[in-house]
């Protein structure tokens, strides 16, 4: 089970027909309103309000004032509060929320594999605290079983007006994905969370990448190897005129980064351990153009 304040997860799409299927609600536009104690909830998205209202304690928040949404007529709007002395993140989650064992199960039935979850935030931070948006797309092994794997994390500084953010997938296996769980936060985890912090999130979605096989353009393309690599990777790339590439471990940890442009780029990678890896290439936009797995040899 994922743990409430430790692991914060986010998910989104915005493939037609599949919208609905992996993240209800996206937009935040539909809210469903209670009488006593009085708040409002958004549909298909978990919060705390129903444990915390009767002490009228509100974590999540329906935001309409012009300035706080981006699209629509409304966004979410969560806030690390203070319960009887504890600190509570704002959470919003497409799974479920069980306070008693401060875990996150559940989840909606998923089975694509897009490229990266994409969507718009603004954020106040209270002493270098941060926010983040993640996904987890789980297999038949259920919450313990994560094959992909996104997060983003907000800066430790003020970001106030809408901001887009994008964050690529990384996926640690071929296995067969069951589900997907969404987790949205306005504070790091359990121990970095500062009461204040306030995350706003709007459209969020998921980007995948465009089909294979259109031959009207053979002649740009972007191509990293050899692989599996022994001292050093060879990017050409004549798709783009700058990019970026960066390297994660089969954990998700970033192990390198680098800015490249139009023509060949050598990296050198004798500094890292031999083993499994995963990368990506983001166009100067921050559009994940191509990922794919890297074998290290020594």
């Amino acid at each position: 089970m994922k743990k409430i304040f430790t692991l914060i997860v986010s998910t989104i799409i915005t493939s037609a027909g599949l919208f609905a299927q992996a993240t209800p609600n996206a937009g935040f536009e539909a809210w469903t309103h209670n009488t006593f104690p009085s708040y409002d909830t958004p549909n298909s998205w978990d919060n705390l309000n129903s444990s915390t209202g009767g002490l009228g304690v509100f974590t999540c928040i329906k935001a309409t004032a012009a300035a706080d949404i981006h699209g629509g007529a409304a966004a979410i709007k969560l806030i690390t509060k203070s319960v009887f002395g504890q600190t509570a993140n704002g959470i919003a989650t497409t799974g479920t929320i069980n306070t008693t064992t401060q875990t996150i199960g559940g989840g909606i039935v998923y089975t694509l594999r897009p490229d990266s979850i994409v969507g718009f935030y603004k954020y106040t931070s209270v002493t270098g605290d941060n926010g983040f948006a993640e996904i987890q797309l789980l297999g038949a092994g259920g919450d313990t079983d994560t094959i992909g794997y996104a997060r983003f994390t907000t800066p430790t500084t003020t970001v106030g007006s809408y901001t887009r953010f994008a964050k690529a997938i990384i996926y640690r296996n071929a296995n067969p994905i069951a589900k997907s769980i969404w987790i949205l936060s306005s504070s790091k985890d359990a121990v970095t969370h500062f009461v204040g912090s306030t995350a706003f999130f709007d459209d969020v979605t998921l980007v995948f990448a465009p089909a294979t096989g259109i031959v009207s353009q053979p002649k740009f393309e972007l191509t990293v190897g050899p692989n599996p690599s022994i001292d050093r990777i060879i990017i050409k790339n004549s798709m783009t005129p700058k990019a970026a590439f960066v390297l994660y471990d089969v954990t998700g940890r970033k192990v390198a980064e680098k800015q490249i442009e139009a023509g060949t780029t050598l990296i050198d990678i004798n500094e890292y351990p031999m083993g499994l890896y995963i990368y990506t290439v983001s166009d100067e936009n921050n559009n994940v153009i191509k990922t794919d797995k890297l074998i290290i040899q020594k």
